[in-house]
């Protein structure tokens, strides 16, 4: 008898491009941290490389996801969003390690602006951690960002067989099938 299964999968490839409008103090680092919300309510943490305040605030990093599960997994993670936090500390030392980073500004976005979407690229705008009053001539912090989400669905059918071995409901038989398909491949592939 055969069983059918609907398994759902995407592929995520988050790009942080750069930043605007971002006042720090001199002599620190700026990174962007990055959570991503998950169907189990767990975050996947990911930081991007630490540069200088005092560069042009461009990191062009890219990170990249592969999540697989049921229909059912696919669109309560979509349901979720993607918090974006600007960080910074004191120059790359043992101590500023330890002492952790502080946040300049966050903006999170819903999983919905990025799936469909073949290749998106955006400025996201953020909120400033000291609720700093923006107007025509200051602007709010910001970063830019480019995703590409590739969904896929499959439908899996598994066989069951009955084979009578000591190993029942594995798929050892199974291995022997596809070990001696292997095999008669190669030796036919040989002459």
């Amino acid at each position: 008898m055969d069983s059918q299964t609907v398994s759902s999968s995407f592929s995520l490839e988050l790009r942080i491009v750069k930043a605007r409008n971002v006042f720090v103090k001199t002599c620190r680092q700026v990174f962007v941290r990055c959570y991503i919300s998950t169907a189990s309510n767990q975050r996947i943490r990911l930081d991007s490389q630490e540069i200088s305040s005092d560069s042009n605030m461009t990191w062009n990093q890219t990170f990249s996801l592969n999540c697989s599960g049921t229909p059912e997994t696919m669109r309560s993670l979509k349901q979720g969003t993607i918090v974006f936090e600007l960080r910074s500390r004191s120059a790359a030392t043992l101590i500023s390690r330890m002492s952790g980073s502080k946040l300049v500004a966050r903006a999170e976005m819903p999983w919905k602006d990025v799936v469909g979407v073949p290749v998106h690229e955006k400025w996201v705008v953020m909120t400033a951690k000291n609720s700093y009053v923006y107007n025509d001539e200051v602007k709010p912090p910001g970063i830019q960002i480019a995703t590409k989400v590739e969904e896929i669905a499959e439908l899996k059918t598994t066989k069951a067989y009955n084979c009578g071995c000591m190993d029942c409901g594995c798929n050892y038989c199974v291995d022997y099938d596809f070990f001696a398909l292997g095999a008669a491949l190669a030796y036919t592939e040989a002459f």
